[in-house]
């Protein structure tokens, strides 16, 4: 079985933001310091507060107009990474498919974007893995 490694050219430091609700979803916010991009999303985790950590990725459009469906880790050592795969979203136009380049099974896709930093200090002491939504657009100047 072919092993799939993950290679990032690019990191910009970024402030991020987990707010836990009572309901179990959490708002997480980030904005890549030094540019207009802003992000928003929610996930699974019972984790709150701030932290400010790296975004490392290959490509900046990725972080515009871009959904993403996130994999969320803390290390023994106490790193969060999120990782962000992009949503594939398909277009009806008479006959469903998918693009080209998108592969056929989605479990083997590698995330565009990977966030590390220290997890907040509002946690559980043993944190599992959880699942969430995330989208990037652009800070809208007043």
């Amino acid at each position: 079985m072919e092993s799939k490694s993950l290679e990032f050219n690019y990191a910009n430091e970024c402030d991020l933001e987990i707010h836990c609700s009572p309901f179990g979803l959490s708002g997480v916010y980030i904005k890549v310091r030094g540019t207009d991009i802003m992000g928003i999303g929610s996930t699974m985790g019972l984790i709150t507060g701030t932290s400010r950590g790296m975004i490392h990725y290959n490509d900046s459009a990725d972080m515009l107009n871009q959904k993403y469906k996130l994999y969320v880790v803390v290390d023994e050592d106490g790193t969060l990474r999120m990782d962000f795969t992009k949503i594939v979203t398909i277009h009806k136009t008479g006959e469903e498919s998918l693009p080209e380049d998108t592969e056929k099974n989605p479990g083997d896709t590698l995330p565009a974007l990977v966030f590390t930093g220290p997890c907040p200090e509002g946690h559980l002491d043993n944190i599992e893995p959880f699942i969430g939504i995330f989208s990037f657009e652009k800070e809208k100047k007043a």
